[in-house]
């Protein structure tokens, strides 16, 4: 009669233990989407471009697996320079605020100095896209943009160069691994989100509780095309060790760039040197 009491009460604390486990990876995850996202969005019409830009892009929109609407902005580099042929083609993954309506000169920029079309878009719940953003949804909105653009340049997929900042490094990294690219380019990012909740919630075991880990450090060992990473000493967002980190787990050829200090914070504009390391490594990427 002792022994089934002591099993009633063992097997009573264990679904204690399990249902708090849950709830607390509940709660981990909760907090990971409120820390990770802060989408805006922005009322219909307003860009915020000049009329210079504007006639050099196009408004684009395309659908998720979920069949949500998301929407961007794609640049063509011969409405730019009408008597030279663009020499690639890059989908940009910004980071995890704001808009693309904040990144229309960056593109514009890109596009013309890099000689590529360009698009940006914004992921579930930014901008004009409709739904909600969560880490693992982001990747598959990245590859569906990445389809819109491979289909709209006649391209295969895996030739699409990947350029991502902060968040967007992991969207650009998993599109990399999985599926191959041209290139790739990540900027200012992290290793995983595993990573990133030490960092700012030490006393979560993140990496136990999260569903999706985002963990870039892991699956940048699959790229298999040129890698370019960028990460400021400054970094007061990211971590500059995270990015370093992220460089050594790449394969060859790879190149590591650290912007001088006026630039070297999370987010930073380019210099000119760090837009003609770019260049350069765009140049050397295989046909």
């Amino acid at each position: 009669m002792r022994k089934k009491k002591i099993r009633r009460m063992f097997y009573f604390l264990l679904g204690i233990l399990l249902v708090l486990i849950y709830f607390v990876g509940c709660c981990a995850d909760f907090i990971a989407r409120e820390l990770l996202f802060h989408p805006s969005k922005f009322p219909k019409g307003d860009w915020n471009i000049s009329n210079n830009i504007e006639d050099v892009s196009t408004e684009v929109s395309f659908y998720n697996t979920k069949k949500q609407l998301l929407t961007g902005r794609y640049f063509a580099y011969q409405k730019i320079v009408p008597d030279d042929t663009a020499q690639g083609s890059i989908l940009y993954c910004h980071g995890n605020a704001g808009n693309i309506s904040h990144l229309m000169d960056f593109a514009f920029q890109i596009s013309r100095d890099f000689r590529c079309n360009v698009l940006i878009f914004d992921y579930a719940g930014y901008g004009k896209s409709e739904g909600k953003p969560t880490a693992r949804n982001i990747l598959d909105d990245g590859r569906t943009a990445r389809n819109w653009l491979a289909a709209q340049d006649g391209i295969s997929q895996d030739n699409v160069i990947v350029y991502g900042q902060s968040l967007g490094g992991s969207v650009a990294v998993d599109i990399a691994a999985e599926d191959g690219a041209r290139g790739l380019i990540v900027e200012s990012s992290f290793t995983s989100l595993g990573d990133m909740g030490r960092v700012l919630l030490p006393i979560l075991p993140a990496n136990y509780l999260l569903r999706e880990r985002l963990a870039s450090v892991e699956k940048i060992r699959k790229v298999n095309c040129p890698v370019f990473i960028s990460h400021g000493k400054s970094d007061d967002v990211i971590p500059f060790a995270q990015g370093k980190h992220l460089f050594e787990n790449a394969n060859e050829p790879k190149i590591f760039y650290v912007p001088p200090s006026d630039y070297d914070y999370h987010s930073a504009p380019h210099c000119k040197e760090h837009r003609q390391k770019l260049k350069e490594f765009i140049l050397i990427l295989p046909d």
